[in-house]
């Protein structure tokens, strides 16, 4: 597919929901005492794994992903193993999930999730008496369940997954698990948790986490951020745009992008509106001709890290250099998004610096266009076609398809984008 040039922007925009809180509400509301309703789950690829998975385990389902009626059933072994997919969330959710069950359970996942690490959530739920085994510390996963024992445990990287793993099993442990050392990573999890009376203690770097006996949800989830994130670059870095995002979840643990493009002299605009248990809000994004190139602050990249391929297209269009240091967990995301971003910018003919934990890229090139390899990645298809709109001459997408991990109807919100420009 290539991707054409436009010449003004004006929209408004709703993305579809939040693919981290759906997955974490799928769980957790599969773990409480009574039925549960959810409303405006995210159905694409990724957060289907979780469902199915935990339909298979006897989870009972009414409905569909717009509204939701999930009843609680005891949990059963099962032969067969359980398909993550691409999704790292599910694996590593579902681990932490399954190591309190009685049983024996196998996870696997696509080509792509099984290059990913997974010592990081084996080591601490085998602490706690699960037994996990996996050949090179990659999936699949064999996972045999049983009665928990708490620990107390320091996170050596930041990671909401791996954090959410072990509150998961820390729910059904005996005894209080505490969790130090959480850098700021996202906090659904926790904050579901806190909204379903679970017994759970969350300070500035520490979580302490009893056996709980969680009430059901009802919940509308919100639009999610990350899926705005491309819209808010485009809306930046076009010669003539405004675009209006609405209905997306502003967790302060989410938007450290913002903060980022705020340092950058970016023209956006939001509001927060508190609410349980996620904020939401809306975002106005528009042409910023002045942005300057920073060395993005290393506190933020824990509530940007799905959003920081972005700046290597923002920052090529900034005064001055833009430096990423101390991101080299975007190296085991769905591909190596360090390499996978230089190699595509060099593509589309821009220059850039590859560092071992980020890149570096000095401002004010011109984006001519070229075709690029997306490596599978969904997020590496959504950001270069957003550069195809800001390009000269257009860019050319190998593989379109992977975006219905997180975003089915992307091409369908740029398409419509495109038709409104041609009108105004």
């Amino acid at each position: 597919m290539k991707i054409k040039p436009i010449r003004k922007i004006r929209a408004k925009i709703i993305v579809p929901a939040d693919k981290s809180i759906t997955h974490r509400t799928l769980i957790l509301s599969s773990m409480a005492k009574n039925e549960s309703i959810i409303y405006n789950l995210l159905n694409a690829n990724d957060t289907k794994r979780t469902y199915n998975i935990l339909k298979k385990l006897g989870v009972k389902f009414k409905g569909d992903f717009s509204k939701l009626i999930v009843i609680p059933k005891n949990i059963k072994e099962i032969e067969s193993p359980l398909y993550c997919g691409n999704s790292g969330t599910t694996a590593r959710l579902m681990s932490g999930f399954l190591a309190s069950k009685n049983g024996l359970f196998i996870l696997y996942g696509d080509t792509s999730l099984s290059k990913r690490p997974m010592k990081r959530i084996i080591e601490p739920l085998n602490l706690m008496g699960a037994e996990i085994k996996s050949r090179n510390e990659r999936m699949p996963l064999i996972i045999k369940g049983g009665e928990l024992k708490s620990i107390e445990y320091e996170m050596p990287i930041p990671s909401a997954q791996l954090k959410s793993s072990i509150i998961l099993a820390g729910l059904k442990a005996n005894g209080e698990t505490i969790i130090k050392g959480d850098k700021g990573t996202r906090d659904h999890t926790e904050r579901l948790l806190k909204f379903m009376n679970a017994n759970i203690e969350i300070k500035k770097d520490l979580i302490r986490i009893r056996k709980s006996d969680l009430e059901p949800l009802n919940f509308k989830i919100p639009g999610d951020f990350s899926s705005a994130s491309f819209f808010i670059t485009l809306a930046i870095l076009h010669r003539n745009a405004k675009i209006e995002i609405n209905n997306v979840n502003l967790n302060h643990t989410r938007i450290g992008f913002l903060k980022i493009l705020e340092k950058m002299n970016a023209n956006i605009y939001y509001e927060i509106h508190e609410s349980e248990p996620e904020p939401i809000g809306k975002i106005i994004a528009e042409t910023s001709n002045d942005l300057k190139g920073i060395v993005i602050p290393e506190k933020l990249i824990p509530n940007a890290i799905d959003e920081l391929p972005l700046l290597a297209l923002i920052g090529a269009k900034a005064q001055g250099k833009t430096v990423l240091k101390k991101a080299k967990e975007l190296r085991v995301k769905e591909s190596d998004r360090i390499t996978s971003v230089i190699e595509n910018m060099k593509n589309i003919g821009i220059n850039i610096k590859e560092l071992k934990d980020g890149f570096e890229i000095e401002g004010k090139q011109k984006i001519i266009g070229g075709k690029i390899k997306t490596y599978n990645d969904h997020r590496i298809a959504m950001m270069f076609s957003i550069a195809g709109l800001i390009s000269e001459e257009g860019i050319e997408i190998d593989n379109t398809v992977s975006v219905n991990i997180s975003f089915p109807e992307f091409y369908k919100v740029l398409l419509n984008i495109a038709d409104e420009s041609k009108k105004t």
